[in-house]
């Protein structure tokens, strides 16, 4: 039998006692298309194609696989119901982040 905990307070998950709510994040940079040219409609693309795998192939066997890209990551988080309507009410953070304000008296 698998163990599951809240990965964010620690309490036991253990299947049929309570909820397991499971949260996937993917994160990733956000590209902008560019302008379509003339430019481009007139490049053999197939050609191009072509010599950038042969420099990929031949990269690979001199250095090995290309590492992960740092800017894409995800990951599986495991949440017991309390955590979980926290996390959905707020799943940035922004109001835990926040300080409260007193006045000066």
């Amino acid at each position: 039998m698998r163990h599951f905990s809240c990965d964010l307070c620690g309490k036991d998950l253990t299947p049929g006692e309570e909820t397991r709510y499971v949260v996937r994040m993917e994160t990733y940079p956000a590209s902008v298309p560019g302008e379509l040219t003339e430019a481009d409609l007139d490049e053999d693309h197939l050609e191009t194609m072509a010599e950038m795998l042969e420099e990929l192939e031949a990269r690979e066997e001199l250095d090995g696989p290309p590492p992960a890209t740092p800017e894409r990551r995800s990951g599986e988080y495991d949440l017991c119901a309390g955590c979980y309507r926290k996390f959905a009410a707020d799943p940035l953070g922004r109001e835990r982040g926040r300080k409260p304000h007193f006045s000066k008296n």
